[in-house]
This record gives structure tokens, C-alpha cells and sequence, in this order.
């Protein structure tokens, strides 16, 4: 136990120093993720082969995996990604004795791997849930895998999504179902077409006063 600690504390030291990000004490996250630096990653998270991009802060208690979340996300608390497939047909059974080779319940009848027990969103197998860029997620909020969440959407409290989501969207819900836009049609297309968040940080620091409403925005940057 003080071993797991102990090396839990130094890949979080590591991983800090590399990217320059603040990880809670609690957190434990895997060496194969990859951060672009000043994000936030609070208590009792755990984040494993995911890649999260610059100023995404995530809240309490959310475990994220293989999960690649763009620039300036709000990351709610207890948010989870990585549930996984079951064969649901033709199969016998769902237990993952049958086909899997990862041992969940400490044994396999399997000699090789017989069903694909992630959806993935790249060819390489890396990620199997992409989050778009200034998405707003909120608490307990679940992501089923091979989806993508647009840039600028916001997903609701308790929602579990079950398809992917459209930019700048708004959505809430079991499963989650769009109730509108934050925008209209063409300040959308704006936002996608600029792609304010690949902008480096002393334009968006000179720029902060323009963000605080979307028509200023585009009248100055149109």
C-alpha cells in the first residue's frame, strides 16, 4: 500500500512538472496521459490514457478513460467515460469469461480475444470518446463509448449520452436530447470557422473583454 502510494505521488510530481499542471493529491492519473498544460484535475479523479487539452479543469470524483478533451473544457463532477461493450446477440452469454482476455472476474475459457469490448473514434484504437474544445459538462454525467462531443456543446446534469452531440448544442436528459443551440446559425459557424481556442494564451489574455458577448466578438474579429 505505501509502495502504490509512493509511486502514485511521483507520477503525479512528474506529470505536474512536465506539463505545468496542478493534480489534487487524490488524483490518480496514468503515465500515458498527456495534458498541454494549466489544467486542473481535482480529488479522487482517476485518468488513464487520455489526453486533455490546455485550461480544462475537471472536477471531483469523474474517472475518464482513454478520453481525449480538447482546450478550455468545464468538466463536472463524477463524469465517467470507458464503460465498455457486451456481446448483446448471437453470443451465449454476456459474460466477458467467454470472450475477453482481460480477466475481470479473475479467470477467461478464452485463448484469444473474440469480441471488441471498446468503440473506439480513431483508426489507431487510442481514444473512445473525443470531447470538443469549450464543452461544458455537467455532474454525473455519462459518455458511452465511440461518440464525440462538438465543440462548444454543453451536456446537462445526470445525462448519459448515447449519440454523438452537435456543436455548440445544448443538451439534457436520459438519454441526453438536444433542447437548443447557445447560438444561432451563423455565429456558430463563426466560432468554428475562427477557432478562438487555437489561439495563443497572450491574445486570448488581450482579447478577454471581446468574450463577453458573442456579437462584440464577431464585429471585431469578423
Amino acid at each position: 500500500m505505501l509502495a502504490s502510494k509512493i509511486k502514485s505521488m511521483l507520477i503525479r510530481r512528474i506529470i505536474s512538472i512536465k506539463y505545468g499542471i496542478r493534480l489534487d493529491s487524490s488524483v490518480l492519473v496514468a503515465l500515458s496521459t498527456q495534458f498541454e498544460g494549466k489544467a486542473k484535475i481535482n480529488k479522487n479523479c482517476i485518468i488513464s490514457g487520455s489526453h486533455i487539452g490546455f485550461g480544462t479543469f475537471i472536477a471531483s470524483y469523474s474517472r475518464l478513460s482513454n478520453t481525449r478533451i480538447g482546450r478550455f473544457c468545464s468538466i463536472g463532477e463524477n463524469v465517467k467515460t470507458g464503460f465498455g461493450l457486451h456481446p448483446s446477440k448471437t453470443f451465449v452469454s454476456t459474460h466477458p469469461s467467454f470472450f475477453s482476455l482481460k480477466k475481470q472476474a479473475g479467470f477467461t475459457f478464452v485463448e484469444q480475444q473474440c469480441f471488441e469490448e471498446h468503440k473506439y473514434i480513431d483508426k489507431e484504437k487510442n481514444y473512445i470518446v473525443e470531447i470538443g474544445n469549450d464543452v461544458w459538462l455537467g455532474n454525473d454525467v455519462r459518455i458511452m463509448d465511440g461518440l464525440k462531443i462538438g465543440h462548444g456543446a454543453i451536456v446537462g446534469l445526470r445525462s448519459i449520452v448515447t449519440r454523438n452531440i452537435e456543436p455548440y448544442s445544448i443538451n439534457v436528459g436520459v438519454p441526453a436530447k438536444k433542447i437548443g443551440y447557445r447560438f444561432n446559425e451563423e455565429q456558430i459557424q463563426f466560432l468554428l470557422k475562427f477557432k478562438w481556442w487555437n489561439k495563443d494564451y497572450s491574445w486570448l489574455k488581450d482579447s478577454v473583454s471581446y468574450f463577453q458577448d458573442i456579437d462584440v466578438f464577431m464585429d471585431r474579429f469578423a
